[in-house]
């Protein structure tokens, strides 16, 4: 093989490997506290069906009446759509309890969607978990 061949294969492997770190820490999840579950019952305000992960923000009424508003990171749309999420079930007025990792930092109110319920029906992310608080 010529020598300029091995060279950009090199090139190649290494240029690979490097997106692979990339890819990893897009999905970390260090910003959430995954030993922690929370119930946090609001109205949806907005919904952001977009990949690669969708976001669900709720008023929730907090101390003293005084509502907050809380964000909600989800999987893909697509993958939220197939484990039964649509935006039939999840839209804008809707009352709903979301069940979610917290953020770790708890000046922010951001959580990790893990599963929702409305109208009593029980919705998974799709994560392949069956989380219920």
């Amino acid at each position: 093989m010529p020598r300029t061949t091995t060279g950009i294969l090199v090139l190649l492997l290494v240029g690979l490997m490097s997106m692979t770190a990339i890819v990893s820490a897009h999905h970390s999840r260090a910003m959430f506290d995954t030993e922690t579950l929370v119930a946090v019952e609001g109205v949806v305000t907005d919904v952001q069906w977009r990949n690669p992960h969708m976001w669900v923000m709720l008023d929730v009424p907090g101390e003293k009446g005084k509502m907050e508003s809380w964000g909600f990171e989800g999987s893909g749309a697509a993958s939220m759509v197939a484990s039964g999420i649509s935006p039939q079930i999840l839209k804008v007025g809707n009352k709903v309890k979301i069940i979610a990792h917290p953020g770790r930092d708890k000046s922010k109110r951001i959580a990790e969607f893990m599963g929702m319920e409305v109208n009593g029906r029980y919705y998974s992310r799709g994560t392949g978990s069956n989380i219920r608080k």
